[in-house]
């Protein structure tokens, strides 16, 4: 049945894409392929990719990385790439075709593709620019600041905003992690994951938790509970609160 469903939504995308949209690359150049409605949301989904279908028979070499396709086309011409999205359950909540259109690197070519994407990646809003600093008045200079009460205050501020989770695993893949995830949900947790970052080895990790407590001993009665159920170490971690 699923079969079907999958073929059924090929055809509708075959139908009304008889003249897609071919976004423009370069030969020999990194593209990364993802989707915009689900990459910021990736670590509830399974994202099942096709390998790219270039403009010869040969197959076009490609990485997976989280939930991005990797390649770099080696060939002038059209290339189509499938992907399927599935939930937590495995059923097939969408279907993505990418066009990509390989053309050869010239310096026009170079500067047509790349002013677009600084359009869109150099947001003004996320641009600082440089103030200049203002003189300080002779009665300013006078002034001697606290620094112990700045502190004081300062750590006031972020113990406000501590919050508690309880962390039961972290997997290197989304599978694992799901594998737990879903032991959990069966013995009637409300366990979630995240998706972690970690800068210096350029990596992502999913953690398995449970719960967001301001408290940090009703958090510790639920981790006992959940120890008792699971019988499994686990440990709690401070995430600092959303900001209002």
């Amino acid at each position: 049945m699923q079969k079907l469903i999958h073929f059924a939504i090929l055809l509708v995308f075959t139908a009304c894409g008889s003249n897609p949209d071919y976004q423009e690359v370069m030969v020999n150049k990194t593209v990364k392929v993802f989707s915009q409605d689900y990459h910021d949301d990736a670590e509830n989904y399974t994202f099942k990719w096709e390998s790219p279908a270039g403009p010869s028979k040969i197959a076009v070499p490609f990485d997976l990385k989280n939930d991005m396709l990797i390649f770099s086309p080696e060939l002038e011409g059209d290339y189509q790439i499938h992907l399927s999205i599935t939930d937590i359950s495995d059923d097939v909540i969408a279907e993505e075709l990418f066009y990509y259109r390989a053309i050869a690197e010239t310096l026009e070519v170079a500067i047509a593709i790349a002013k677009p994407e600084l359009e869109i990646d150099e947001h003004p809003s996320t641009v600082i620019k440089p103030t200049k600093k203002k003189k300080r008045s002779n009665k300013e200079k006078g002034k001697r600041s606290n620094p112990a009460k700045k502190q004081k205050k300062k750590n006031v501020i972020k113990n406000k905003d501590i919050h508690y989770t309880i962390q039961v695993a972290a997997w290197p893949s989304l599978e694992l992690a799901r594998i737990d995830q879903l032991k959990l949900i069966e013995e009637g947790l409300d366990a979630y994951i995240q998706r972690h970052y970690r800068n210096k080895r350029d990596e992502v990790w999913y953690r398995v938790r449970i719960g967001n407590f301001t408290n940090k001993n009703k958090a510790q009665k639920i981790q006992d509970q959940i120890e008792s159920i699971t019988h499994a170490k686990t440990w709690l971690d401070i995430i600092p609160s959303e900001k209002k």
